[in-house]
């Protein structure tokens, strides 16, 4: 019952239409079901309808076993592509797509897997030695792209009996030659001394550190690529005399512009120790602490170019029997090109300066039992008018206990509407 033609032998199907060239033979009873024709009738032709059934079964059975058979050749060719595709997958595998890509791409691709500055005494391995892990290629790789390794951060504790500086080592080796990028905290003198091996490629550096170290890096023969030094000097230190550990860079950072001192917990003279190229210093960040804070004068008469200055000094209120009273400053100093300007406290060191530049002003609280007084409003209103200076935003933001008084004190009340022609001031609460 099959219409001859180009079929295929297995399903049946036309080779050129795609079309099924099974069928059944038109019913000769189909008479029979678009009437009402009695049982007797249908039994004169009962020969006929069985010869006509049984062929239709002979047709029935050859689809099943051509169905049977188009099954077995599929579960064949799916069988077959599965199998190539692991063959497909196992040799491209040996040449990946990922390892086409220029070395450039990949070292790019790796900066962006994570976040700088990495921690260099972390307990467990973290990136960018996890990528080592990967393969060989990639190993490689890692190891010797120094952008990888040239900023790193770090606390470095002392109570672990853990050696860290074949670590510290290894990472300074796998930087190469570029530019350093330096946090550590708690640096012990031994690792100063690594470090100081390299610091010629430093170009920033922050350390919370003793006395000790500062006198490690000091004997570096120049820090040509400094721009940015961070410096927390810790009270603890095995230094009897720390007058004589002079941290002299004058001459060895001509590119240092940003200086962060945080000396309040060490009494110290620093015109002595910290010999720093104040000149070209455009952004300074002080902390002297009140057993300093009488040096600010001597610091600031040599920063004539600053740009930026914040004092953050929380104790540097000074009253008349202090045995570190600020002295009364010498002369003015311009600051031509200074443009914001954050004291903490007090605004006693207002009377030595003269900002004509001038555009941004902060001034935050200190400690629950000091206020703005009436000489910090009088030093405020003399240094503004001094300074003929066009400000565009000022700030207060006094110590939590004072953001829920509902009234402010006097001398503020006056600060505050000194400066009500400035577009934006700002009070915080």
């Amino acid at each position: 019952m099959s219409v001859p033609g180009a079929s295929c032998p297995n399903c049946g199907y036309d080779t050129t239409t795609l079309q099924s060239c099974l069928y059944i033979a038109p019913s000769p009873f189909q008479p029979l079901f678009d009437s009402h024709t009695s049982r007797q009738d249908i039994s004169a032709a009962r020969t006929q309808l069985k010869i006509f059934t049984n062929a239709v079964r002979i047709e029935l059975h050859d689809v099943e076993a051509r169905v049977a058979r188009l099954r077995q050749s599929l579960q064949a060719a799916e069988q077959n592509y599965a199998n190539a595709e692991c063959v497909l997958n196992a040799h491209v595998m040996l040449n990946p797509p990922l390892e086409s890509l220029p070395t450039e791409i990949l070292s790019y691709i790796f900066s962006l897997t994570f976040k700088k500055p990495f921690d260099i005494f972390a307990a467990k391995p973290r990136m960018p030695w996890l990528l080592g892990q990967v393969c060989r290629h990639w190993r490689a790789l890692a190891w010797q792209t120094p952008t990888l390794w040239n900023s790193f951060k770090g606390r470095d504790n002392v109570r672990r009996k853990v050696c860290y500086e074949p670590k510290l080592e290894e990472v300074l080796n796998r930087s190469g030659n570029s530019a350093l990028h330096v946090s550590l905290d708690n640096l012990m003198p031994s690792r100063a001394r690594t470090l100081a091996r390299h610091v010629s490629r430093l170009l920033e550096l922050e350390v919370r550190c003793w006395f000790a170290t500062l006198y490690a890096l000091r004997a570096a023969p120049e820090m040509s690529m400094l721009t940015k030094l961070s410096v927390n000097v810790e009270p603890t230190d095995n230094v009897p005399h720390p007058e004589r550990v002079n941290f002299d860079i004058a001459s060895k950072a001509p590119r240092l512009t940003h200086v962060d001192l945080n000396l309040i917990f060490v009494s110290i003279n620093i015109p002595r120790v910290f010999l720093l190229p104040w000149p070209q210093i455009t952004h300074l960040k002080l902390d002297l602490g009140t057993n300093n804070y009488h040096y600010i004068y001597h610091i600031l008469s040599q920063c004539r170019n600053l740009v930026s200055f914040t004092d953050t000094c929380r104790d540097n209120f000074y009253q008349a029997s202090d045995p570190y009273l600020l002295p009364t400053p010498s002369s003015i100093y311009v600051f031509a090109h200074l443009t914001f300007l954050e004291i903490r406290s007090s605004l006693a060191v207002l009377s030595c300066m003269q900002c004509p530049a001038l555009r941004m002003f902060t001034l935050r609280g200190a400690s629950e039992d000091v206020e703005l007084t009436e000489a910090d409003w009088e030093d405020f209103r003399a240094f503004v008018e001094r300074s003929r200076c066009t400000l565009q935003k000022v700030t207060f933001i006094p110590e939590h206990y004072m953001r829920h008084q509902s009234e402010y004190s006097a001398p503020l009340r006056k600060l505050l509407s000194f400066v009500s022609h400035v577009p934006k001031v700002t009070v915080a609460r």
